[in-house]
């Protein structure tokens, strides 16, 4: 898909070109901007049934700083890109049920973000008292033993055991599921009491030296801590880490808010699962498949949950699912899991339905994202069912192709990696104390996620050959660039990072004409591809109507470039 854009992004901007203007618009450069204010609710450019207003391409012509050959590119690319999206619109393919949720996903995916954000600034704020009294609580230095296991009834009975005498290291070394605790005798620390993971604190915080805390839940299962030390020591100038430690407070406050937030919203928009759609969901999911089977027509007209103001259909609930990440802790064959999936889901409907209510749709900002992320989805659809058919290589075509470049096709470098995911706050925190702990966190399969999508077939952590090109930026430069046995954490969101370590290296080598067989293709695309789309989008040019204010466009070009082509 990545590649299918960009190929229409640089051709159409290829394309397109009329004649050099007349006159020296660069003597225009003293009054080009009073002049271009003149047009912002003016009609400077129609194509097709599509019309851009001066308010519209003004903030994107003054950014190029005059420059003749930059500006009458940008108006070529814009449109070539709006002409084939008229084509693509005038064949229906921006009109159908899937393009119809593509365009609802992206807008609701941006909608709740943009509405949380600015419903946490304005709700969560922090004082600098508050960051004053967490800074003088700081220079308790602790040195604790912690002891987790699975289940409650051992978590018991060692707490029982270590309180009747026996040695918490030594029990720590034989029963704890934490590689690090296992590894260290069950000892955590020296650390700063303030700066221990949530759920330690909460159980430190109130415990005298050799004191046992009760038994407690956490992500991994149960866990008891005991203090065997504490010191004071010395705590750099608030100065140097007040904006840390309020950026801290700032994240927890919000990620409480957070909680009491969501509930409040499904209890006030009255959330309804409907009836029976979990299990008529599960039962169309193979085990451990995100692809469903499929359902009726009606089944997927059916309303799967409704909230004040909104629903959503079966159809956009197992859409949604199908495309969510492989993860190890999706299980659309479970109606359970389907039930809470929906209420996040839903949750997040609501939070997009709301920002509506602010208006928060009609931000240009917002209007502007929508317009190039659907446009893109649209010119994707439009490759895969215009421009593909016209690019299939005969098999003399890619032999003949070989034989001329046989010395030249090579398979590029692979790389096998262990790879672990942390998602949400929870497993952000535990995977944060395992490795500065020096743990091993590629051993906690069950506390940590599995990232389903890029294993080899029957491993947990492992995963396939990848190429640098199998990986979007930037994290294909950052996963080429380490060494063999060398960890790298990649951040994919807030609140989800993945962790990889390099296991093998698959050196560059000449390929077969098998193995070059993606590469023989790429090749033969290669060179049609600008034929076939620059006379795609010729011949666009004269089916469609095009209107350019062309005073209007020279009101931007105040500087001597190369010489170019005016449309």
């Amino acid at each position: 898909m990545f590649r299918q854009i960009t190929v229409l992004t640089i051709l159409i901007i290829l394309t397109g070109c009329g004649a050099q203007p007349d006159n020296n618009t660069s003597e225009q450069i003293d009054h080009s901007a009073a002049l271009a204010g003149e047009y912002d609710d003016c009609i400077v450019l129609t194509i097709g049934d599509r019309n851009f207003t001066g308010s519209q391409l003004t903030p994107v012509l003054e950014l190029l700083d005059g420059d003749s050959l930059m500006v009458y590119t940008k108006v070529d690319a814009l449109i070539n890109r709006m002409l084939i999206l008229q084509d693509a619109h005038n064949r229906g393919y921006d009109l159908t049920r899937e393009m119809g949720l593509y365009y609802y996903e992206r807008q609701r995916e941006k909608l709740q973000n943009d509405w949380l954000v600015l419903i946490l600034d304005q709700k969560v704020t922090l004082s600098p008292d508050t960051v004053e009294a967490y800074y003088s609580q700081m220079g308790t230095m602790l040195i604790y033993r912690a002891i987790s296991v699975k289940e409650k009834a051992l978590c018991d009975s060692l707490r029982l055991l270590v309180h009747n005498g026996e040695n918490m290291g030594d029990l720590a070394e034989e029963y704890s599921i934490m590689p690090r605790e296992a590894t260290n005798r069950g000892v955590v620390g020296p650390v700063d009491l303030m700066e221990t993971m949530a759920w330690d604190y909460m159980l430190l915080k109130d415990l005298e030296t050799g004191e046992l805390s009760p038994s407690d839940s956490t992500l991994a299962g149960w866990r008891f801590l005991r203090i065997d030390s504490t010191y004071q020591g010395s705590v750099p100038p608030m100065e140097e880490i007040g904006d840390v430690i309020g950026n801290r407070i700032l994240g927890k406050l919000k990620m409480a808010y957070k909680e009491e937030l969501f509930d409040s919203l499904r209890t006030v928009n009255n959330f309804q699962m409907i009836d029976g759609i979990p299990e008529l969901i599960a039962d169309h999911f193979p085990e451990n498949s995100q692809d469903y089977e499929p359902f009726s027509r009606e089944q997927e007209d059916m309303v799967a949950y409704t909230f004040t103001g909104g629903r959503r259909t079966l159809y956009s609930l197992v859409e949604n699912i199908r495309n969510l990440p492989s993860m190890g802790s999706n299980a659309p064959d479970d109606p359970q899991w389907i039930r809470e999936y929906s209420e996040l889901l839903g949750l997040y409907d609501i939070m997009a339905m709301e920002a509506m209510k602010l208006g928060l749709d009609t931000l240009p900002e917002t209007v502007s994202y929508m317009d190039q992320r659907f446009g893109n989805q649209v010119l994707d659809s439009y490759y895969a069912q215009v421009i593909d058919p016209r690019l299939v290589p005969s098999e003399e075509k890619l032999i003949e192709i070989y034989e001329t470049e046989q010395a030249l096709l090579m398979i590029p470098e692979e790389r096998v990696f262990k790879t672990i995911a942390a998602a949400g706050e929870e497993q952000l925190d535990l995977l944060e104390e395992v490795m500065a702990s020096g743990g091993d966190p590629f051993m906690m399969t069950e506390e940590l996620t599995n990232t389903q999508g890029i294993l080899a077939p029957g491993e947990s952590i492992i995963t396939v050959p990848m190429s640098a090109g199998d990986i979007p930026p930037p994290w294909s430069e950052m996963l080429f660039s380490i060494e063999l046995h060398e960890s790298i954490t990649c951040s994919i969101s807030v609140e989800q990072v993945l962790l990889f370590e390099l296991t093998e290296i698959i050196p560059e080598h000449k390929a077969t004409f098998g193995e070059s067989k993606d590469q023989l293709i790429e090749i033969f695309r290669l060179n049609e591809e600008e034929e076939v789309i620059t006379g795609l989008v010729d011949s666009l040019h004269s089916v469609y109507h095009i209107d350019i204010d062309r005073e209007y466009i020279d009101n931007f070009v105040y500087s001597d470039s190369s010489v170019v082509n005016q449309p």
